[in-house]
């Protein structure tokens, strides 16, 4: 199974509303396609540059996953029909870079980072 990163932007109101829901259903869409969640977290709450489906700002949702290859254009199609999400970029991570990703994308790694970049100054 390949490690993907997959960056959505939702609808800020219903995510304001009912948060646990419009994510949750984002996680169940990945089990849905035989893929399991590494990490999945808010990002970031942003004005958007030009106005989405008549929104002008977003909740920016971050997610790394495991998912079979051949089910990713399935599971890209199932994401543009979802309403809550109003854009979406998936990206393959390289299988060398998946295990620091997640670590840093759960907070772990980045103090142990930091301190080895200034020692080594």
């Amino acid at each position: 199974m390949t490690v993907y990163e997959g960056m959505f932007i939702l609808d800020p109101t219903k995510y304001s509303r009912e948060p646990d829901a419009v994510t949750g259903e984002l996680n169940e869409l990945v089990g849905e396609f035989g893929g399991t969640v590494l990490v999945s977290q808010l990002w970031d709450e942003r004005k958007l540059a030009y106005p989405i489906k008549g929104q002008r700002k977003g909740a920016y949702w971050l997610i790394y996953f495991r998912l079979d290859g051949t089910q990713l254009a399935a599971f890209e199609r199932k994401c543009d029909l979802n309403e809550n999400i109003l854009r979406r970029l998936i990206l393959k991570i390289d299988p060398r870079l998946a295990e620091p990703l997640v670590q840093h994308a759960q907070g772990g790694g980045s103090e142990a980072a930091t301190a080895t970049s200034t020692a080594e100054k």
